[in-house]
């Protein structure tokens, strides 16, 4: 079966499935429905690990900032602005830097087919992946670099129909 034709036909328990993992873990989407999934980075890979078991595909990963209040760095907030936490003190500020997205082929495979062991194999190189660039200070402008990448977070996109919404 294809993906998006199986998650329509499994639709009401994967949405409890998911909607229930969103909360577990923190995780603050962005908008009305799955793109832009902001997640703390010591929730990231249980809530991916979720979403394979659920039989969810995460195709691209976004970066944003957590505007924490209580903390007294003054390099806060980076990027353009974005949504107030619904589950921490502060907000989330969209960065500019690169997104990545996954491998095209692979996209594709996985919309041809449901295949849970290859969602399992591609999210875990997603993980893998953001694991890689964060290891690299964030460029916020030509001379200025996120220290540590301490308030960057991952945002990950969730491959659901468009018509899935909040």
């Amino acid at each position: 079966m294809k993906y998006l034709d199986y998650l329509r036909t499994y639709r009401e328990d994967i949405v409890k499935r998911l909607e229930s993992s969103i909360h577990e873990y923190k995780v603050q989407p962005v908008g009305n429905g799955y793109i832009d999934c902001i997640v703390m980075k010591d929730n990231l890979r249980k809530f991916v690990k979720d979403l394979s078991t659920i039989g969810i595909f995460v195709s691209d990963v976004t970066w944003w900032c957590y505007v924490n209040p209580n903390n007294e760095s003054s390099e806060c907030p980076h990027g353009m602005g974005g949504p107030v936490s619904e589950y921490y003190e502060g907000w989330f500020s969209e960065l500019q830097n690169e997104s990545y997205e996954v491998n095209i082929k692979e996209t594709v495979s996985i919309m041809k087919n449901h295949d849970t062991q290859l969602i399992y194999s591609i999210n875990d190189k997603t993980l893998d992946k953001i694991d890689t660039i964060l290891k690299v200070p964030f460029c916020y402008t030509p001379t200025e670099y996120i220290e540590a990448n301490k308030c960057v977070m991952p945002a990950v996109w969730l491959t659901v129909p468009d018509e899935w919404k909040r």
